[in-house]
């Protein structure tokens, strides 16, 4: 008796040792990643590491002529725009991880959000959180319902 899915789980099981070591490697390209914003003036600039974490910021001289209000307008805006800067960093590492993992497209499409849809449920659309499918979708009539 042959069982459908082993050769899938076959060449999963050999595709993991390569795949460890890029993501051990795109782990730490991330860990050492950070980004910057500026304000819209360009008086204030922030760096951020890849979990959002400010880690330095650079005030022009000229941006002490600033009132206070102001000021700390600048430095909102830049570290904000510095932490957008790092997530996105982030979310494009992750998707490079995940688009060579074994298997490919056992990702959620949208994974951030959580509660996407499966990229590669068989048969029609599943909702992540049950792997039921997804109202009005149909599983293949050779295929139980809890496939």
């Amino acid at each position: 008796m042959t069982f459908p899915g082993l050769d899938r789980i076959e060449a999963l099981a050999r595709n993991l040792d390569s795949w460890q070591r890029d993501l051990a490697g795109k782990m730490t390209e991330l860990e050492d990643s950070s980004a910057e914003g500026m304000s819209d003036s360009g008086l204030v600039r922030v760096t951020a590491a890849a979990d959002g974490t400010i880690v330095s910021t650079e005030v022009n001289a000229r941006a002490m002529r600033l009132d206070s209000y102001t000021l700390a307008e600048e430095f909102t805006a830049a570290a904000k725009r510095a932490q957008e800067a790092a997530a996105a960093r982030v979310r494009e590492l992750v998707g490079e991880v995940m688009a060579d993992a074994p298997g490919g497209g056992g990702v959620m499409a949208d994974a951030p959000g959580g509660g996407g849809v499966m990229a590669d449920a068989p048969g029609g659309s599943r909702t992540a959180e049950s792997g039921r499918p997804a109202a009005g979708s149909q599983l293949p009539d050779d295929r139980p319902d809890w496939y």
